[in-house]
């Protein structure tokens, strides 16, 4: 049984408008839940980032032919099950009995794909989501993904816990037409000479921010606009990193070792600083 506490979500905080409570303080958001314990988008992953101090959980999110939501990254069964079908081309009943744990190791045997409903409930009061859209090819007018995603939510009630992010713009786009009060992130891959005007036409309050493609400086200028600023693709333990660009939230594929990390690097500033004024000028 894990010893750590169970982060829960204040009742006051709406993410639409979340900063860092506290300064030198960075949120941890577990990449597919705790994607390094456990088997990716599965109800222990989901369980246990949350036990190890997440502040959100990424999930990534697509629709099955005859429309249900479910949480499951790969477009195909290829990477897991050695199977050339489309998830989007099986109905539900084709994928509810697939054992998406084994591949992780036997302790996860016979897990299987969590509907994005009963995750929502799961989440509710307990921890944010970060919901990633997958588009898998589909029309640029196939809106039923953000049409079931935004129901499921407001059924769920947790338009103030969710950010959904997705490289498909057109979505992001859709999503702040029908719902301008759900917190949207886009991606900022590759540096760019303005990243303001770039991200601001889409509304996002949340800007995905790509290690080693960022520096402190565009850090800055996307957080005096009011954005707040997520760094992922650092999957190392030199989470120091984060500290050093100024970020507001990191991506961990093990939340609970990154916070570990951010306290070390924490400490280690704290030390320096201190140590500065002990010397004097």
């Amino acid at each position: 049984m894990l010893s750590c506490q169970t982060s829960r979500m204040p009742p006051s905080l709406t993410l639409m408008h979340l900063r860092i409570p506290e300064p030198g303080r960075v949120l941890v958001i577990g990449h597919r839940g705790a994607e390094a314990l456990a088997p990716e988008n599965t109800w222990p992953s989901f369980q246990i980032g949350t036990q190890a101090g997440a502040d959100l959980l990424e999930i990534d999110v697509q629709l099955t032919r005859d429309g249900l939501a479910i949480c499951f990254h790969d477009f195909t069964l290829e990477p897991k099950f050695r199977d050339s079908r489309w998830v989007r081309d099986l109905a539900w009943d084709e994928l509810r009995g697939l054992d998406v744990g084994s591949w992780f190791g036997p302790a996860f045997a016979g897990e299987r794909i969590p509907r994005l409903a009963d995750v929502l409930d799961w989440a509710r009061g307990r921890v944010g989501l970060q919901v990633d859209l997958k588009h898998g090819f589909e029309a640029a007018d196939d809106d039923r993904l953000e049409r079931t995603v935004l129901k499921l939510i407001e059924q769920a009630g947790v338009a103030d816990q969710v950010v959904i992010s997705s490289w498909d713009e057109v979505a992001l786009a859709r999503v702040r037409a029908w719902r301008p009060d759900i917190s949207l992130a886009v991606n900022l891959r590759p540096r760019v000479p303005d990243p303001v005007s770039r991200v601001a036409p889409t509304g996002a309050q949340w800007v995905v921010v790509y290690w080693p493609q960022i520096d402190r400086q565009t850090v800055m200028r996307l957080q005096e606009a009011g954005m707040v600023v997520m760094l992922t693709n650092l999957f190392t333990a030199d989470y120091g990193e984060a500290l050093r660009l100024g970020v507001d939230a990191v991506t961990a594929e093990d939340p609970g070792a990154a916070r570990a990390a951010l306290a070390r690097a924490i400490g280690r500033r704290t030390t320096q600083t201190q140590r500065h004024k002990d010397d004097g000028p």
